[in-house]
């Protein structure tokens, strides 16, 4: 496997300043306003948490090739469905 260097990935930015009001976000009653954090108060996690899932291949019967079997019987059956309303 060939890794291929990029530099470090920038980090990324919340979409609203430190110290927003976050309305909805309190639904216990007499709960103080919910405010937002600064972007270092962040736990790390936080920001790659919507990247999707990397898996790797882990020979026959791994999570790797359990994951395409099942993506590709998904696709089947949206496709069979899709044809039976035709």
């Amino acid at each position: 496997m060939t890794c291929i260097d990029i530099g470090t990935p920038s980090k990324p930015t919340s979409t609203c300043p430190a110290d927003t009001i976050l309305p909805g976000v309190n639904y216990l009653k007499g709960q103080p306003p919910v405010v937002a954090l600064a972007d270092d108060e962040y736990p790390e996690w936080l920001w790659t948490i919507l990247q999707p899932k990397v898996l790797e291949d882990d020979g026959p019967g791994g999570k790797f090739e359990r994951a395409k079997r099942r993506a590709t019987n998904r696709q089947a059956i949206k496709d069979r469905n899709f044809m039976l309303t035709q």
